[in-house]
């Protein structure tokens, strides 16, 4: 597997992470793991651009 995919995928089980840590209550924690897996998401994104 190419690094944007393997990043896509530790992204997308980041925001689901977050989202269930949102529906929970657990605030702080929920931000800052939606941030950080946007931002892997949004780095997998421009990784697949590149090679391209």
């Amino acid at each position: 597997m190419k690094a944007g995919y393997i990043l896509l995928i530790i992204g997308l089980v980041g925001l689901a992470a977050g989202a269930i840590l949102s529906v929970k209550d657990i605030e702080p924690y929920a931000d800052y793991t939606l941030v950080g897996a946007a931002v892997l998401v949004v780095l997998s994104g421009s990784l697949r651009m590149r090679n391209k």
